[in-house]
């Protein structure tokens, strides 16, 4: 029998592929989004995805839509350090609030497992790198806040109503349909439409990248085995850190342009600023590597390739 599942934010970076991974599994997969998102992506969402559109604030739509799954998968979000701290209430509301109806749901419907996409930014400035899920959070945005509440309700719900739940803490995920606001696709789109790259900050930040077809590839492995239930993971790939400066540099040399990159140290033109900005935050990724015999496999530099392809088709 097919593995029924339901996935919001499924017309989304992780939730597309989350998506496309689970019809590869041969699972019934039900895709749940806003109109928005579904009309944006309508070029590469599978026709054998079935398609529920509705909020995540609209308990009685999840509810519909959610009839008969068993694994949930839940990755929609209000994203963007800047809009999130712009719009406090409404990221508040659609991301704790809706993921509390998301979860009710699960209970109402009969849910077996839920999986919640938490993030690194639950982490603030950590005191020291690579980052283990054991490191204290201390959310530095009202987004890292908003997923450590949706971390706190699904173990408040595990533990009133049974429900099976594993946190994922994404570092840095990136991919060809993300939004040109994040810092990959954003230089990839300045380079390829030759225009300058500007650096917020020193460009000393140091990250750790992920390609999105090896996050959604652990997103469903995960789901389907008991060893991660109830359980906190980082997903990431920590192996080689990478400074803005660099990474700038290395989309650069990949597109073989000539291109200027500008510093801006003062944040006027950043999605954060210096209150809000991390320095250093990369990734611990042992646990799920040893726990599930996983690693990743797309390189930085094939990712970028992957995502410059796409956009100059």
């Amino acid at each position: 029998m097919k593995k029924k599942c339901f996935v919001t934010g499924g017309a989304g970076l992780i939730g597309l592929e989350v998506c496309k991974e689970l019809l590869r599994r041969g699972c019934e997969v039900h895709s749940y989004d806003v109109s928005a998102q579904f009309q944006r992506n309508k070029f590469n969402i599978p026709k054998s995805i079935i398609l529920h559109e509705g909020s995540i604030l609209d308990p009685f739509a999840l509810q519909k839509g959610m009839k008969n799954c068993k694994y949930i998968f839940h990755l929609a979000a209000m994203l963007g350090v800047k809009y999130t701290e712009d719009n406090k209430l409404e990221c508040l509301e659609i991301n704790c609030t809706g993921t509390k109806n998301v979860l009710t749901a699960a209970v109402i419907t009969k849910a077996y497992k839920i999986l919640f996409a938490s993030s690194s930014e639950v982490y603030g400035e950590p005191k020291s790198n690579p980052v283990s899920e054991n490191f204290s959070t201390k959310g530095k945005t009202i987004y890292g806040i908003s997923k450590m509440v949706g971390e706190e309700y699904c173990k408040s719900f595990n533990q009133d109503y049974n429900l099976k739940y594993t946190i994922l803490r994404y570092f840095n995920t990136y991919g060809p349909s993300q939004k040109n606001k994040f810092v990959i696709t954003k230089f990839i789109n300045n380079v390829i439409n030759n225009k300058s790259i500007l650096i917020n900050g020193n460009g000393k930040q140091l990250r750790s990248y992920m390609y999105v077809t090896d996050a959604a590839k652990v997103t469903v492995k995960t789901a389907f085995t008991s060893k991660t239930d109830n359980m906190v993971l980082n997903v990431g790939n920590g192996k080689k850190p990478i400074n803005l400066k660099r990474l700038a540099n290395k989309v650069i040399k990949i597109t073989n342009k000539k291109t200027k990159i500008k510093i801006d140290y003062k944040f006027k033109q950043s999605d954060r600023n210096k209150n809000r900005e991390i320095y250093k935050r990369y990734c611990n990724s042992t646990k799920i590597q040893k726990l599930l015999k996983w690693s990743p496999k797309v390189s930085l530099e094939e990712g970028i390739k992957n995502i410059i392809k796409k956009k100059t088709l």
